[in-house]
């Protein structure tokens, strides 16, 4: 069995000193390997992990040291000397703190053991031990078992995907729905001033999606909060627990950051079925080693994005009226990605290992979060259409949940799609042809369902003349307005590139200058800078001209009885 021990040097010392002790070495063995995890679930990118480790040292049981070969960043080669057990040790580099880092300091030990803790590869299935050497005064905050400051995993597995807070200065909340306990855990400097409201809530909408999927596997569940100082928002998923980063803390009490506070948590909850049970077969188990590629990040993250604010709303949480601006929000992210036109969501899905937690190349890709939600959306509607709200995509999820994750499977693309055509009892080729392989456009399908819930699809424009007009967005800065996104067949598309700034139009200072009277002018003069040169051009506008379009929805004023009844089975409202 693995034994862990965790410590500090100094209290307030950057490192954690890591020593492992592994036994039960097969007698035969000559060598042994040992590894770092390359990515952590939930972050579908390699972390690089391996570069805040040093002073790796392996010993025998007697204290000699063992020969290690570094086999590549990630995997050490230990050679046995006919030593069965093997004790390594190492400290690890920590410096920052989100959904997915390890941070110690003298106030509190913040560990996610993916990026931390080595394994060895014939090890991965056995018991494992971790001891804590922290001060007696801290609590321990973690879906692990314990016993006073040491934790105890079923396997490495369960290990990973289950980060700890430490720290004298918790806050704690806890509510109970079916015999479960769901405890809320703060690091961070903020008064719990609306406790029963939070309580209230999270109770609400926890209680919907476990009458929704119909199972909780766990006897309790942890949320894990980092409120910092500076602005943050990050959550990431874990088997009984999740890590949710989110700042500043004196906006702690604001309606907006609460708003956050709630979705975040939502959304992050649904992922104890989707996603950590409920998993593409190419997850299914995870591969520490190498990247797994995965094409249903539509399903994985779009579908959890769509009912991480559904639930809200289904739950009471939420009014309509809010439910229908944050779909509003949604759609204006989606319109605003040029991507859309470029590249399809399973695509996307794929890419997510190179670059797709990062802006990229402009107007490449989707996010799988955002044209995920939206084609959830799409697939839910009309399933409730076509069953005359019978059913919905919550069939598809419980389908998923009983017949892949409880028959210990993964699911492909196309057992989604075969799971969802049963639901629905149609064929579904168009919505996988049209929205998950190709870049047909979305609002056609939605200006066809929403009317049938009582919302129809308008389309909009930006006030900005310079961004309807002529297809160009900025941001203001000392010299001017610096270009950072041009819209495709635009006339801004002939003349600029991101990155120039405009002085000035008709040779009036641009910062001066009322935007509205450009829509009065068939022609004017903008002088800009590119590369430190000044430059001009002479921009030639029709009236019909309009660029950047967007789409929300619009509550119809009067609804049949028969859209009362479709909304009241999407929303439950």
């Amino acid at each position: 069995m693995p034994y862990y021990h965790l410590s500090q040097k100094y209290p307030h010392s950057e490192f954690l000193q890591v020593e492992v002790t592994f036994t039960e070495i097969a007698r035969n063995s000559l060598s042994v390997s040992a590894r770092l995890p390359t990515w952590r679930p939930g972050r579908y990118q390699l972390g690089n992990f391996a570069k805040n480790i040093r002073n790796f040292i392996a010993r025998d049981e007697k204290g000699n040291t063992l020969d290690t070969l570094k086999q590549s960043p990630h995997h050490w080669k230990i050679l046995l000397n006919e030593s069965r057990t093997v004790k390594i040790s190492y400290e690890y580099f920590t410096s920052e703190i989100d959904g997915g880092s390890t941070y110690v300091d003298e106030e509190q030990w913040y560990l996610n053991f993916i990026n931390c803790m080595i394994y060895l590869e014939n090890q991965l299935e056995v018991k494992c031990e971790i001891e804590l050497a922290v001060p007696n005064e801290w609590e321990i905050a973690a879906g692990l078992a314990q016993k006073g400051k040491t934790l105890f995993a079923n396997t490495f597995y369960q290990l990973v995907d289950s980060p700890v807070i430490a720290s004298q200065v918790l806050k704690k909340l806890q509510y109970n729905v079916n015999g479960i306990d769901f405890n809320l855990w703060f690091k961070g400097d903020i008064q719990l001033t609306y406790q029963d409201k939070i309580l209230s809530d999270f109770e609400k909408f926890t209680q919907e999606q476990i009458n929704t999927m119909g199972d909780f596997e766990s006897d309790s569940y942890h949320f894990l909060f980092q409120i910092p100082d500076q602005k943050a928002y990050h959550g990431v998923e874990h088997l009984n627990s999740t890590c949710i980063v989110l700042g500043p803390a004196k906006e702690f009490n604001n309606e907006e950051f609460y708003d956050n506070f709630l979705g975040i948590s939502s959304h992050e909850l649904f992922h104890y079925w989707n996603i950590i049970r409920i998993r593409p077969e190419e997850m299914f188990p995870y591969n520490f080693t190498r990247e797994n590629y995965f094409s249903t990040g539509y399903v994985a993250e779009g579908v959890t994005t769509y009912y991480g604010d559904l639930f809200l709303v289904r739950s009471g949480v939420k009014t309509i009226e809010w439910y229908q601006e944050e779909l509003n929000k949604l759609l204006k992210r989606h319109f605003d990605n040029f991507g859309r036109h470029n590249y399809s969501v399973a695509n996307s899905s794929m890419d997510l290992w190179i670059d797709g937690y990062e802006a990229g190349t402009p107007d490449r890709k989707v996010s799988i979060y955002v044209k995920g939600a939206i084609i959830a959306l799409l697939l839910d509607l009309q399933i409730m259409i076509e069953s005359k709200g019978e059913k919905s995509l919550d069939d598809v999820m419980r389908y998923l949940w009983s017949n892949y994750y409880k028959k210990n499977k993964g699911y492909s693309p196309a057992d989604y799609l075969k799971v969802a055509e049963l639901v629905l009892g149609d064929d579904l080729s168009s919505y996988k042809i049209d929205f998950i392989e190709g870049t047909v456009p979305v609002e056609g399908k939605l200006a066809e369902l929403l009317p049938e819930f009582g919302f129809e699809l308008i389309e909009k424009y930006p006030e900005n003349s310079l961004a309807k007009r002529i297809g160009l967005k900025y941001t203001e800065n000392q010299e001017g307005f610096a270009i950072n996104r041009i819209a495709p067949g635009s006339v801004a598309e002939k003349v600029f590139r991101r990155g120039d700034i405009i002085i000035s139009i008709d040779n009036k200072d641009i910062k001066n200058l009322e935007m509205q009277h450009i829509l009065d002018l068939d022609k004017f003069t903008i002088h800009f800078m590119r590369n430190g040169k000044m430059k001009k051009t002479e921009i030639h506008q029709q009236v019909d001209e309009k660029y950047f379009a967007y789409y929300e929805l619009k509550k119809l004023t009067t609804l049949t009885e028969k859209q009362m009844m479709l909304r009241r089975k999407w929303l439950k409202a």
